[in-house]
């Protein structure tokens, strides 16, 4: 506030820290948190288990009619084409439905995107685009699930080791997870069998000691999250705006102010996300949603990995538990792991597990990399910076593999300190930042003004790097492998 009586401008009120659409979030936020506090300790028994199974759809359509008002109706044609489509799909079949629907709806998210450069209707944007993405996840997840499932149902259940459907979704199931309220602007993605699992009253015993023993701790270490993340992204906003990397002023610049500020507007992002993540996830947990024995070995989106465990500790009121199912992001992963793949499966790692679970271990293997990052770019939006930045991605990632096997860990586990210390400075972190700016900036005149200024660094040198890396593990290779040769002549 100082500074801006030193600046004769008036000081901002408590409005003016936050954008209006960050006003909207926080209240969508806020008011979902409200909501599920309300549901979880005024009803009780076998009343909450009903409501937590056949009403979060009808409210979460009443949020988004009441926050979008007519534009609701770009969401109904996916919710209704993914119903009808699961409904008519083929017993056994795990292929030709769930593609169905992965191709239509995302077909129809890129129409929709730019319908408006055809007829005069509102661009869809913010909240109207935020619940378009959503809704698309849980319908592509949703096909595939359901198609998985009837296949094993068909080959007598021959994955026992993994869960699956036990039967199919009806139509007012089905409605009640695509506009579940929890995550329908905000995420995080969860899946249909999550959304089954939060309102099984068979769990009720299991549900009601988590409510007493481990909730409070759940909550705890989210909010504390909460009361770091908001007051530095408030601060950082103000000081390193966005529109500040729009400038041809960029190019007046000294490099190292340029990487600075990289730096400060990524902050400003990771900031913005981990405050309202970190909500977000009360709200699931508070309905139950990810929460799992801890002998089960959740694992975000996916759910139980151990089956035993799961059916063991479901109904025993004294097994422990805990929220990993529904954890949207590792703070610790993201910003202080060792290298690319770590960190970017730290972020955001339920649309991460979506991609993995139903594009990069469906996709050939020869372009799995690079065919994942184009669907995440395409399913963010249109724009190319999304393009740009997920796709210096896998240059990144390559280089980096080749950087890794010159200098493993050692015995103990751990890399060599000075090598990660400078190489977490300077290439994956400043890396990173660099990326981040082509994510924010979306259009190609911003991100080409700023890369440019700062002479496309994060590509070009990734691409020398890996060209130079691997000519001399080349070089090493023979070198290594001779005395060996050598010793059993």
């Amino acid at each position: 506030f100082t500074a801006w009586a030193q600046m004769g401008s008036p000081a901002p009120s408590a409005f003016s820290l936050l954008s209006r659409d960050d006003w909207i979030y926080a209240g969508i936020l806020g008011g979902g948190f409200l909501l599920s506090t309300l549901i979880r300790f005024l009803v009780k028994g076998q009343p909450l288990y009903s409501v937590l199974k056949y009403s979060p759809g009808f409210i979460g359509f009443g949020v988004a009619f009441a926050i979008l008002g007519w534009k609701i109706i770009y969401s109904i044609p996916i919710a209704l084409f993914t119903s009808i489509a699961i409904k008519h799909g083929k017993p056994g079949d795990n292929h030709q439905m769930p593609l169905l629907v992965f191709v239509v709806v995302f077909t129809y998210l890129l129409l929709t995107r730019h319908l408006h450069e055809f007829l005069d209707v509102p661009e869809l944007a913010s909240q109207a685009n935020a619940l378009q993405l959503i809704i698309t996840l849980r319908a592509i997840g949703l096909a595939f699930d359901v198609g998985d499932s009837r296949f094993d149902r068909a080959n007598h259940g021959q994955s026992r080791r993994k869960r699956h459907l036990e039967e199919d979704p009806s139509f007012l199931m089905m409605f009640n997870y695509l506009y579940h309220y929890c995550g329908i602007f905000t995420g995080p993605y969860y899946s249909y069998q999550m959304f089954i699992d939060s309102c099984d009253y068979q769990a009720a015993v299991f549900h009601q000691n988590y409510l007493d023993t481990g909730l409070v701790g759940e909550y705890t270490w989210r909010l504390k999250q909460l009361a770091w993340s908001l007051p530095i992204f408030i601060i950082t906003n103000k000081i390193f705006p966005l529109d500040g990397l729009r400038s041809d002023d960029v190019f007046e610049w000294s490099m190292l102010y340029k990487l600075l500020y990289a730096c400060m507007v990524f902050v400003v992002f990771r900031m913005r996300v981990y405050a309202a993540w970190s909500v977000s996830e009360c709200i699931c947990v508070t309905l139950n949603i990810g929460i799992y024995p801890s002998d089960s070995g959740p694992k975000c989106v996916i759910g139980p990995t151990d089956v035993d465990g799961f059916r063991k500790g479901w109904t025993d009121g004294t097994a422990s538990a805990n929220s990993l199912a529904i954890q949207n992001i590792d703070v610790a992963e993201v910003e202080a792991s060792d290298g690319y793949r770590a960190g970017i499966r730290g972020w955001n790692k339920s649309v991460q597990t979506w991609l993995a679970l139903y594009v990069h271990s469906r996709a050939p293997r020869s372009s799995r990399m690079v065919l994942t990052m184009f669907i995440s770019a395409l399913w963010h939006g249109t724009y190319a910076g999304y393009f740009m930045s997920f796709l210096v991605v896998p240059l990144c990632t390559a280089a980096e593999d080749v950087l890794f096997r010159l200098f493993p860990k050692g015995e103990d586990g751990e890399r060599n300190r000075t090598f990660l210390r400078v190489y977490w400075l300077t290439l994956r972190t400043r890396g990173f930042d660099f990326m981040a700016t082509g994510f924010l900036l979306k259009n190609w005149k911003d991100t080409h003004r700023f890369w440019s200024a700062c002479y496309y660094w994060l590509p070009i040198t990734m691409i020398a790097l890996f060209f130079i890396l691997t000519a001399i593990e080349m070089m090493i290779k023979p070198i290594t492998k001779r005395p060996k040769m050598e010793s059993t002549t």
